[in-house]
């Protein structure tokens, strides 16, 4: 369960090539990324003579990929994994610890991720085409995709089946929301490839009270036989 892996981060300070895998993917890209992880590794172990020493530049190499295109706008080059072997050579590299700050970001990932849970055991809305808040949140969503050019023929049924989850968690009243009256927010999610960005940005704008109570009653507005309850395990 990747919530695991996220608290083995957090509770060791290691980053598992399954966790620095995943991240690379929404922040980066698709690529080979555990070959290419390997092959930087004998790179610094060759370099290091030390494999304590080789430990920490590699998380510190894999973080600074992670956030660099995000902390500092730079252009991911193609193929991809090549920022991940240039990262290490930047000048500016050593002035930040870079995997404290990726730290950051997973325990920000762990606590949306164990609020989805609540969120889904106040109710779903299924089909999200009955309700017209979920059905245009849906639409907003993938329309913001196809604007961003994160949407093509091989990525299509992913991004559409995680862009319905997001609608199922959070309802229709959050995210329409978003798109009307907090328009700023759009344009700072990094890419629309997942929710991923979306989603950690609904929490830039509401605290996790508020997500509830709007969610509540969004839900006690609709008909009960549209709301399905899920009885989640803990």
């Amino acid at each position: 369960m990747f919530l695991d892996q996220l608290n083995i981060v957090l509770r060791d300070k290691a980053l598992p090539l399954d966790v620095a895998e995943k991240y690379l993917n929404l922040y980066i890209g698709e690529a080979d990324w555990k070959n290419h992880i390997s092959k930087l590794w004998t790179n610094l172990e060759n370099k290091n003579k030390n494999f304590d020493i080789s430990k920490e530049d590699i998380k510190r190499a894999i973080s600074c990929t992670i956030l660099l295109p995000t902390m500092e706008k730079t252009n991911i080059p193609d193929p991809v994994h090549l920022i991940l072997f240039w990262c290490p050579t930047w000048n500016q590299y050593k002035e930040r610890d870079w995997f404290s700050l990726f730290l950051d970001v997973v325990k920000k990932d762990l606590l949306i991720q164990t609020n989805q849970k609540e969120l889904l055991s106040i109710g779903i809305i299924d089909p999200i085409d009955y309700s017209p808040l979920t059905r245009q949140s849906f639409n907003w969503l993938y329309t913001s995709a196809e604007h961003n050019k994160d949407i093509n023929e091989k990525n299509k049924d992913i991004v559409i089946k995680k862009m319905q989850n997001l609608v199922r968690i959070y309802g229709g009243a959050v995210i329409s929301n978003i798109f009307q009256n907090h328009k700023y927010v759009i344009d700072k999610v990094f890419n629309w490839r997942s929710a991923y960005f979306f989603e950690r940005e609904i929490y830039n704008v509401y605290n996790f009270d508020q997500i509830k109570k709007i969610k509540k009653t969004e839900i006690e507005k609709l008909n009960p036989k549209y709301v399905k309850t899920l009885q989640l395990i803990s």
